[in-house]
């Protein structure tokens, strides 16, 4: 294994971000003018925030540290098909504007599931809030098993240990500062993340013959690939399950899920949020951008002596940090602890939102409706900070899986469709479709969840036994020096072939996943309203509807005395529909 000469200055610049990640969830929880010992302080942050922080934390919560080695990795070993996802991502932000949070808005949610309860009913709102949970736990391992795989590419450090110790920083500030830390922590961990990436790209291509070189050898290579149009549903990376499939993959996870449906939620209004996600989808677009350059330049680096094949490292996911050892002469002290530090801060970030947010979920709308007595708002603090500590430790565990599975984003890709599909399908039904109960939405989701889970888990069985193999981009050994390897071995093509025992559907491309469970959501949902009796339109409140939708609709019947509780940081009182449909969201 290649490794660093790690100086005290690398160190240095890795925990000063360590420690002031670390001041600042202290800050928040002990000197701060509002302290984090209220629910509403802890979750939503008074509803006060402004757009600046709150528009960062999007941008450092959606990507993660698996957009830092993930992507170059990606472009390194399959082509630039997936560049394409900064315009399908941020594209999401557009139905996520327009469907989604104006209803969050109108209805004052704290938790997105707390929708599933008032459109269908309580077993829909835990099945909702099971499946952001199951979702969180099944991908928070893969965010922190890449900087645990960076430092111990860097130091040699026990990658095991290296998790522990970054989960626990992360839980500590997470725990006592509430969402203002995570918020904050988030803008600080976004800069040093990009300050990381950019001046490693910068030094790249500085150390490179030419500019002209890095697309020369992509394109020689046949990695300049934005076309691929086959409808063949088996090939890994397509036009249409990037735009499709992965569009919808980023719908889910902005518009219904918790992570980031409550930072936007933590704004006083809507067009405040709109304007976060403006910077939110122009973030997400810079930084696709900046990794997808990032990966061809590593390998117009190592274009004629593949470190993967010489076994210089082990897993394409070490490509960027290998890079970063060759670029970082001495005469640069401090570049391997700005790397580190970016990895790591893109990570935590992920995490803490992860947490953070599950620590809600799992109180509102598992554990409170077990509570025939309010709790005091100390209580409830406590609570979700145990929460957070318990779901820290468990995902610490969970990391011992993931270094046996594929690469970061196949990985992560695929363990986020098990659930992507039956979430989104459900509040997609509930917004456009008032015919439909919550028999049928139960039926729809939990048919999703399993369906979707035995294919997710058959699938990497598959890949893990050979029986799958994705086409990979050509690489070469030939220019490598004797001491990198003991004889010379020409251009090296991995062709695709599935074993033709597979079942179909086992090889079917894991960017499909949100697609198929959706699709399998609706369609039983449907089928199941009809025979469980489809419900009357004119008695679901138009604000459960998403306001594309109003003038198809008859006027719906006003619930007089609605069961909805309303949170917001004055009263908590219980108010009629009719209120809360003229109180203003602008």
């Amino acid at each position: 294994m290649y490794s660093y000469n790690i100086t005290w200055i690398d160190f240095g610049a890795f925990f000063s971000m360590l420690i002031v990640s670390l001041l600042i969830g202290v800050y928040f929880a002990y000197f701060a003018a509002e302290k984090q010992n209220t629910k509403d302080e802890y979750l939503m942050g008074g509803k006060t925030m402004s757009v600046f922080p709150i528009s960062m934390s999007l941008i450092a919560s959606y990507l993660s540290g698996i957009s830092v080695l993930g992507f170059p990795a990606e472009l390194y070993t399959y082509g630039t098909m997936y560049s394409l996802a900064g315009l399908a991502w941020a594209s999401a932000c557009i139905p996520m504007g327009i469907i989604y949070i104006p209803v969050f808005f109108k209805l004052r949610v704290t938790s997105s599931y707390e929708y599933l309860k008032l459109r269908y009913g309580n077993s829909a709102k835990f099945l909702g809030a099971v499946l952001f949970i199951i979702k969180q736990l099944l991908y928070i391992p893969v965010v922190m098993y890449v900087p645990a795989l960076a430092f111990n590419q860097v130091t040699g450090m026990n990658l095991h240990l290296i998790t522990s110790i970054a989960c626990a920083i992360c839980v500590f500030y997470t725990c006592v500062g509430g969402i203002k830390a995570v918020v904050w922590t988030d803008t600080f961990q976004i800069f040093i993340m990009l300050l990381g990436m950019i001046v490693v790209l910068l030094i790249g291509m500085y150390n490179l013959p030419g500019f002209s070189m890095i697309f020369e050898k992509a394109a020689e290579s046949g990695r300049l690939e934005f076309f691929n149009s086959s409808f063949d549903l088996r090939e890994r990376l397509t036009v249409w399950n990037i735009l499709i499939g992965d569009f919808l993959l980023a719908v889910e996870n902005c518009s219904v899920s918790q992570t980031i449906v409550q930072r936007c939620l933590c704004l006083p209004n809507l067009r405040q949020a709109r304007k976060a996600l403006g910077i939110f989808a122009i973030g997400q677009i810079f930084i696709v951008m900046l990794c997808c350059m990032t990966g061809l330049v590593v390998y117009a680096t190592f274009y004629d002596c593949d470190p993967v094949t010489t076994k210089v490292i082990q897993k394409p996911d070490q490509i960027l940090p290998l890079f970063v050892s060759k670029i970082a002469p001495e005469k640069i002290p401090g570049l391997a602890g700005i790397f580190l530090s970016g990895v790591f801060s893109a990570s935590l970030s992920t995490m803490s939102t992860g947490l953070n947010s599950m620590a809600g979920v799992a109180y509102e709308d598992i554990i409170k409706p077990f509570y025939k007595k309010e709790l005091s708002e100390a209580a409830v603090s406590n609570i979700m900070k145990a929460i957070v500590v318990l779901l820290g430790t468990i995902c610490v565990i969970l990391v011992f899986m993931i270094e046996k599975m594929g690469t970061l984003f196949e990985v992560g890709i695929s363990l986020a469709g098990i659930t992507s599909g039956a979430t989104l399908g459900m509040f997609t039904l509930g917004m456009f479709l008032p015919w439909v109960n919550e028999k049928g939405a139960l039926c729809g989701g939990i048919c999703s969840l399993f369906i979707m889970a035995w294919i997710t888990v058959s699938s990497q069985i598959q890949i893990n036994l050979g029986n799958i193999v994705y086409a990979k981009k050509p690489v070469s050994i030939v220019g490598c020096s004797h001491s990198e390897l003991n004889k010379t071995i020409d251009i090296i093509v991995n062709k695709p072939g599935v074993n033709p025992g597979v079942f179909y559907w086992y090889a079917v491309s894991y960017y499909w996943y949100t697609v198929i469970g959706i699709i399998i959501t609706s369609v039983v949902g449907v089928i199941a309203s009809y025979f469980f009796g489809f419900n009357d339109p004119k008695s679901i409140d138009k604000d459960l509807l998403t306001p594309l939708v109003h003038r198809f609709y008859p006027q719906s019947k006003k619930m007089e005395m609605s069961e909805i509780k309303v949170k917001d940081n004055v009263s908590k009182k219980k108010l009629t529909a009719d209120q809360i449909k003229h109180s203003s969201i602008d």
